[in-house]
């Protein structure tokens, strides 16, 4: 796996290399960490979840044709997922880091009250192939715009289940795995999340919808 060194800082760069003010370049992803109180009350609300809350069913493991290659990829995703009602903490986290990045950077359109989280466990050989999350979004005339990944288990504890983004550069980056590590990112982005080899990887996934871009 080809991993570029991740850069997350706003600049203003001329296509000839020089600082233009009237030319802001936004990242395609920008990452924080939970802070420590944060990351208890995710860490309490999982421990009231039994193994039957993560649901196994056609919508969470699934093969997938490739008309570029010609070929059905088996399991092109594999993984369990906790769908979080409204009020609970991890949307509440979710949304208030989708908002605080969004203004401080990409100033998407977004509606407050429409943000989708999963809370998903890849187990060994779980996984999600390359894929984008653009598109329609659950409310009908709203598209996800932003992308978050949250990540929830000490990297010791597990093998593989690297989240790689593609940069608007073209270049195939590796998201760090450190525990707390949240990006948010542009939802055009190609992104995948490699097999997990040995133990398990929990994340909290999330998108941000808004009005169609015009």
């Amino acid at each position: 796996m080809e991993t570029t060194q991740i850069e997350t800082k706003t600049r203003k760069l001329h296509s000839d290399g020089t600082y233009d003010p009237n030319h802001e370049f936004i990242q395609p992803y920008y990452l924080e960490t939970l802070r420590e109180k944060e990351y208890l009350e995710i860490q309490e609300y999982i421990s009231n979840l039994s193994d039957s809350d993560y649901k196994f069913n056609k919508s969470t493991e699934f093969s997938h044709y490739d008309g570029y290659g010609n070929k059905t990829i088996d399991k092109y995703r594999s993984c369990r997922i906790h769908y979080p009602e409204d009020d609970t903490i991890l949307r509440n986290i979710g949304r208030d880091y989708f908002l605080s990045l969004n203004n401080k950077f990409w100033k998407y359109d977004l509606v407050y009250d429409c943000f989708e989280f999963q809370l998903i466990k890849y187990d060994i050989g779980g996984n999600y192939n390359w894929h984008c999350d653009y598109g329609t979004a659950k409310r009908p005339g709203l598209i996800r715009k932003l992308s978050m990944s949250i990540q929830l288990t000490p990297p010791e504890e597990y093998h593989g289940g690297e989240l790689q983004v593609v940069n608007y550069g073209n270049h195939t980056v590796t998201i760090p795995n450190t525990l707390g590590t949240v990006v948010v990112f542009d939802s055009k982005l190609p992104h995948k999340v490699w097999p997990v080899v040995w133990g398990q990887r929990l994340s909290l996934v999330g998108w941000a919808n808004g009005p169609r871009f015009r």
